[in-house]
């Protein structure tokens, strides 16, 4: 009688434990924290840009050196490749305010510029991108009455920062060269030296890492 009592209480003890086991735990589940979201210089942008220009033209033996203003637009595609490195293109236009300059009677203008890129970047520091640029560019150039409509070719290099994931502020060095042509039966050439700063609009967010819920 005694075994089959004590066998009785081991049979309950295993089964009201089993039952406690099959209940829901009455502990909160923990707060979920959704990730900091992972910047990425990847996605379309457009923005302004402006500065100062000086500009170099020489015609029949005479030079005409003058500082102009740039005001224009930008619009451009970024890619990271996630290694530090940033593959871009882009294109602005704007106009020139100033570049005109007359000597002996004759007057030298630039009026508008624009330019298309392409860009090779590296993040030197978080959300700061150093680049290097180049492609070809467009612009006039008119001197004693004529005007001449040139395409050359342009290089620079600048830091883009980005302020917050959607504001991004920008200063850059743009070299242009128009070479020589002939514009009223004179030899003229065209270069200029840019300082710009530009603020842009990157559309879209960084996506926040996937992380398992469970």
């Amino acid at each position: 009688m005694r075994k089959i009592l004590l066998a009785s209480v081991a049979v309950a003890a295993l089964t009201g434990s089993a039952f406690a086991a099959d209940l829901p735990s009455r502990k909160a589940a923990p707060a979920y924290v959704a990730p900091v979201p992972v910047f990425t210089w990847t996605g379309f942008y457009a923005g302004v840009e402006g500065g100062a220009d000086i500009l170099t033209t020489k015609a029949a033996g005479v030079k005409y050196d003058r500082t102009g203003g740039l005001v224009g637009g930008v619009i451009g595609y970024n890619y990271d490749l996630g290694n530090k490195f940033v593959l871009g293109a882009e294109g602005d236009a704007g106009g020139v305010f100033g570049g005109d300059k007359t000597v002996g009677g004759i007057k030298a203008d630039t009026t508008y510029f624009a330019n298309i890129r392409g860009r090779v970047g590296y993040t030197i520091v978080d959300r700061a991108l150093l680049y290097v640029a180049g492609g070809v560019a467009f612009g006039d150039v008119k001197i004693a009455g004529y005007t001449n409509d040139r395409v050359g070719y342009t290089v620079g290099a600048g830091v883009d920062y980005a302020c917050t994931n959607n504001l991004i502020g920008r200063i850059e060095y743009r070299y242009t060269d128009f070479d020589k042509d002939t514009i009223g039966g004179v030899s003229v050439r065209q270069d200029s030296h840019a300082v710009l700063v530009g603020l842009l609009y990157k559309f879209g967010n960084p996506e926040a890492p996937v992380v398992a819920k469970y």
